[in-house]
């Protein structure tokens, strides 16, 4: 009799272990799922990619080609005399020429920004040499002219979704001693204006330039000023 009370002892051990580890079980399961499910609702998001700035300083003396492309472009468009050499004046030279991608999604041969010193193209009228930027891009195998500036290429900022960036240009205006930095994007196959974004102006008193970023509320009529200025000015072509 005895026997038999302990074998059902321990039977009953047996399976109160056996309920206690499939307990357990059902528990541990349950928490991965409740885990599971928060995270899935809160999975983190991508980081975006964070849109860059360049700022652009462009030195003409110290300036160098990175290829033979930049040159044999020169040649093509004919804007400089390939019978000089070196650093002599008109000569297909860094000196005069510095060359930026216009597309980050095109080569540099179908398609790119001509900054160019105001000493090879001087203008009789303007008290200092004016640079040139000009935008060139492949068109059934030729290259065409798509905007002229009479300005300074300052800085280039990326655009989200787009192989184009954005460009700032600053223009001189001699006559009033003034200088607008004005933002242009590209949009239907062409750089346009889109905000005058800074001001600067000479001051007599001061002595110096003076001015600063175009109030929010003011940018609209600025721009749009601005735009009329440089189209009478013959800044932009």
């Amino acid at each position: 009799m005895k026997e038999n009370k302990q074998e059902v002892i321990k039977g009953r051990t047996a399976i109160n272990k056996k309920l206690i580890i499939g307990i357990g079980a059902l528990v541990l399961f349950a928490l991965v799922l409740v885990l599971w499910f928060c995270n899935s609702g809160n999975s983190p998001k991508p980081i975006e990619k964070k849109l860059t700035k360049q700022e652009i300083y462009t030195d003409f003396g110290l300036n160098k080609f990175s290829s033979d492309i930049e040159l044999e472009l020169l040649k093509e468009l004919r804007i400089c005399d390939t019978t000089r050499v070196g650093d002599e004046f008109g000569a297909c030279s860094p000196k005069f020429f510095r060359f930026f991608k216009l597309s980050k999604d095109k080569p540099l041969r179908d398609g790119f920004m001509l900054l160019i010193n105001g000493i090879a193209f001087q203008d009789p009228e303007a008290k200092f040499p004016i640079r040139r930027l000009l935008i060139f891009e492949r068109e059934g195998g030729k290259l065409v002219a798509v905007n002229k500036f009479k300005g300074n290429l300052i800085e280039t900022r990326e655009v989200k979704d787009s192989p184009y960036q954005d460009i700032v240009i600053r223009f001189k205006l001699d006559q009033y001693n003034e200088k607008y930095h004005v933002l242009y994007s590209w949009k239907k196959n062409r750089y346009q204006l889109k905000q005058c974004e800074k001001l600067v102006y000479w001051d007599e008193t001061q002595m110096k330039f003076v001015g600063g970023a175009v109030l929010a509320s003011k940018m609209d009529s600025v721009s749009r000023e601005v735009e009329k200025i440089l189209i009478e000015e013959n800044l932009v072509f």
